[in-house]
């Protein structure tokens, strides 16, 4: 618009000029002829005069128009400098763009190639200016992008965005493929040739750290399938193959100085051999391995370069580093496996090939590393446990072996020596009572603890057949009729309507009863009142033992089924803690539920329920 302006300026002027010199040559023509006819020299100074002013006038005009010309000089100028320093803003913008800028002319000839380009694809601008963008794409995809690309710009659209159908892959210079996302646009300026610009970016490392993240998921779930000892090592040390690594040796602690080493299997026969060969080389803490130095201060430590001085620094002898150098290790990394603040081991994972680990790799190693330390104690403990386990049970058949029979053998000369005391010798008579009664508790804790072994293991001993409901209460409520007077507490049954038989243990129903019926009159006071009643519900028996006892606190109800656990405070000594947790473990094993209410000064109610199937 400046432009424009001014050259209109400039014509008006060069006109006005022109004018006035026609008109000055003119007037001094017509001055002469009639100075020449009449010879009247005061006209002749008149047309001079005006023939100055003139001059005058169009000199002023000639100035006005240099500097109207000098000042459009200028404004060019001010806007060719502004329209290079913006061009070079652009095309500096472009150059430190991460993406490829890249710029293709109707004929597909690259015309702008950026720093990011030649990032990205290997080659440099110089190299690729005029050539064909076919050299940038898969061979597979060449025929196909040209089509799309010209069927675009016939299109009324401006952008695109590219691999909506597909996904969109570079060729880079050594030949390698990469995934990438692109987009496209197109300018037709007033030259009339056609420009595509593609704005293309790398996402290669993101896809590899989406897959090391469903490797990773996949990984985490396999750790959780098993708690065996071994097959949690075997897990463990194949998780990283191949996606993180060519292959693994996981290095973990024993009860020795010995490490304990575990080698994953690739498939590959001969390469196997060589890495069992070198897991089977022993380790000890005492070793120069940098194993030893990861398990010491349990930090990860990469090795971005395996070289021959390296192996030698770190072998104990020229047979070890022998086995090491036969495994062809060009970068490692060693993970240390930390669970509750301790070492358990080391994951080592190495390539053969020279691509070290990233930073993203080395995140999600760490992950792994993380998730199979805990999956590893996990193991440990359960066979810690299992190991207790098995140890308890031996000693629990010791116990139920070894002492039922002495136990016994008391209990009957108890028996023998009341029989034989004389009705006057009431002190003599209690003695022996008691070695009786203390011969059956200890009875009847040996039972407990056999019960509460097999509800463990799902091994408790059932013989189911038809039941009838109303002879189980009465023979439980009788087992401490005699108890409860003793200790003036009102027990009854409830009247029991015609109930449907059921299948299952009748002993171990009475059993169940019992043991509630028992903690009922051990918590309720002299004159207190305990009760059991049976109803039919839908398809399954209730049967609730109630008592005016104390209660049971809110703190303690979540716990009252536990094993070993008994009511602290103002509660009668004896009770082993086993009761209540045998009659769930009953109860379930009819296919029933075991509960509770109760209310601090109110009393408590357990309830449990029974299928009429019994499943």
């Amino acid at each position: 618009m400046i432009v424009s302006t001014a050259s209109k300026v400039r014509l008006v002027v060069a006109a006005g000029v022109t004018a006035l010199l026609v008109v000055g040559g003119v007037a001094l023509l017509a001055t002469q002829r009639v100075v020449g006819v009449s010879g009247n020299v005061a006209e002749l100074r008149f047309v001079q005069g005006l023939l100055g002013l003139l001059l005058l006038i169009a000199m002023v005009l000639a100035w006005f128009a240099y500097a109207s010309l000098q000042d459009d000089l200028a404004k060019r100028a001010q806007t060719e400098l502004a329209l290079r320093a913006s061009e070079a803003k652009f095309s500096g913008i472009l150059e430190i763009a991460a993406d490829a800028i890249i710029s293709i002319d109707d004929r597909h000839r690259i015309i702008h190639f950026n720093r990011g380009a030649e990032r990205i694809f290997g080659w440099t601008a110089e190299e690729l200016l005029g050539q064909s963008l076919e050299v940038l794409l898969p061979v597979r995809s060449r025929t196909t992008h040209g089509v799309q690309v010209d069927g675009f710009g016939r299109s009324p659209e401006t952008s695109r965005q590219m691999g909506d159908r597909s996904d969109v892959f570079g060729l880079r210079r050594d030949g390698s493929e990469f995934p990438a996302e692109a987009s496209i646009s197109n300018l037709l300026p007033a030259s009339g040739e056609r420009i595509y610009t593609v704005s293309l970016r790398d996402v290669s490392e993101r896809r590899q750290r989406e897959e090391a993240q469903k490797r990773f998921a996949a990984a985490v779930a396999e750790l959780g399938e098993t708690l065996e000892v071994e097959a949690t090592e075997r897990s463990i040390v194949q998780l990283p193959l191949p996606w993180l690594g060519d292959a693994a040796i996981l290095y973990t602690v024993t009860g020795t100085s010995e490490l304990r080493r575990v080698a994953s299997l690739t498939g590959n026969a001969e390469f196997d051999a060589r890495l069992l060969d070198a897991a089977s080389h022993s380790i000890d803490l005492d070793s120069p391995s940098r194993v030893v130095d990861v398990l010491r201060r349990g930090r990860i430590e990469i090795v971005p370069e395996v070289d021959d001085e390296w192996l030698e620094a770190h072998t104990a002898d020229p047979d070890e580093f022998a086995r090491m150098r036969a495994l062809g290790m060009r970068t490692v990394i060693l993970l240390p496996l930390v669970a509750r603040e301790h070492v358990l081991g080391v994951l080592k994972i190495f390539r053969t090939a020279p691509r070290p680990f990233s930073e993203a790799d080395r995140q999600v190693a760490e992950g792994l590393a993380l998730r199979a330390a805990f999956a590893y104690d996990n193991a440990r403990m359960y066979r810690t446990a299992r190991l207790a386990t098995s140890a308890r049970d031996h000693a629990l058949g010791v116990v139920s072996h070894d002492l039922r029979n002495p136990i016994s053998a008391i209990g009957m000369c108890a028996r023998a020596l009341l029989a034989a005391t004389p009705e006057g010798e009431e002190e003599r008579r209690s003695l022996v009572t008691t070695i009786m009664d203390s011969t059956e508790l200890m009875q009847r804790m040996i039972r407990d603890l056999l019960d509460v072994s097999s509800i463990e293991v799902g091994r408790l001993a059932m013989e189911k057949r038809s039941v009838d409901i109303g002879p189980v209460l009465e023979r439980a409520v009788d087992l401490f009729a005699r108890e409860a007077a003793h200790r003036r507490i009102k027990l009854t049954l409830q009247p029991v309507a015609s109930l449907p038989t059921i299948t299952g243990d009748a002993e171990r129903l009475v059993q169940a009863l019992a043991n509630l019926i028992s903690n009922a009159i051990r918590h309720t006071n002299r004159d207190g009142e305990v009760s059991v009643s049976a109803v039919r519900l839908d398809a399954e028996i209730e049967i609730a033992v109630h008592d005016s006892g104390s209660g049971i606190t809110p703190e303690a109800m979540p716990l009252i089924f536990e094993r070993y656990w008994t009511v602290r405070g103002n509660a009668p000594k004896g009770g082993t803690g086993l009761g209540l947790a045998i009659a769930r473990g009953i109860v379930e094993a009819h296919g029933g539920r075991l509960s509770a209410d109760s209310r601090l000064g109110e009393g408590s109610t357990f309830r449990f329920t029974l299928p009429l199937v019994a499943s």
